[in-house]
């Protein structure tokens, strides 16, 4: 008796949670169905406003049409108002220059006679400029040909200078040239001849330290065979100094 009544109970506290659970889903159901039906309504008034904005804008551009239209009439009607003045006061112009023009008419049969003798004076005039240009252009002719005579003149007389000058830098050339060549012979004579000068100092002195050698030698040798060794050194300087030369 105990298990039944346990199984009992078991069996009674699934059911509460299979019912509490169900009761829960039901409520969540019906709370999403609340939430698509509240945004499906939302969304059927975007497109009412929508649908109402762009009626709105349609209707707009319309009435902004007509307006243009309206605006286009006024202007033709005013363009159609000056057009008319305009004829009116071309009508007046041309009364004026038919006026005008049978003046000019009348002036024109005057000057046609005074046109004429212009004309007639005018040929005058042209022949006595063609005179004058022929000879002008005869005197021109003769200009350049005495211009060209007297540039072949000048060219002739450059040319003569030219070659004078030519003559004059060479002989000048050859003097520089000569002076140059007795300045180096003087001054190769001048070395040669210093050259000289030193040597036969320097044989001066060489004959000096020789006898001064020998003086001092005199002392331990014989005068005679002393006086023959100097005599050969002498004559040995002599000879050197002499093949130098």
């Amino acid at each position: 008796m105990p298990k039944r009544k346990k199984r009992k109970k078991i069996e009674h506290g699934a059911f509460s949670k299979l019912a509490s659970f169900t009761s829960s889903a039901i409520k969540d159901y019906k709370h999403n169905q609340k939430l698509k039906q509240q945004q499906l309504e939302k969304d059927l008034k975007k497109q009412e406003f929508s649908k109402l904005s762009l009626e709105k804008k349609e209707l707009r551009a319309k009435e902004d049409n007509f307006r243009k239209q309206e605006e286009k009439l006024q202007i033709k009607f005013e363009n159609l108002k000056l057009k008319e003045r305009e004829l009116e006061l071309k009508e007046n112009e041309l009364k004026t220059k038919e006026n005008s023009l049978k003046e000019k008419e009348l002036n024109l049969k005057f000057k046609g006679e005074e046109q004429k003798n212009k004309e007639s004076d005018l040929k005058k005039k042209e022949k006595e400029l063609q005179i004058r240009s022929e000879e002008q252009n005869r005197k021109d002719v003769d200009l350049k040909v005495r211009e060209d005579e007297q540039r072949q003149k000048e060219l002739k007389e450059t040319r003569r200078k030219r070659r004078e000058q030519k003559l004059r830098d060479e002989k000048e050339q050859e003097k520089r040239n000569l002076e140059a060549l007795k300045l180096k012979e003087w001054e190769e004579k001048f070395d040669r001849e210093q050259k000289a000068k030193e040597e036969k100092e320097k044989l001066k002195d060489e004959k000096l330290k020789v006898k001064e050698i020998n003086r001092k030698k005199s002392y331990n040798l014989d005068y005679s065979d002393n006086n023959e060794e100097v005599t050969k050194q002498l004559e040995a300087l002599d000879v050197e100094n002499s093949s130098k030369n």
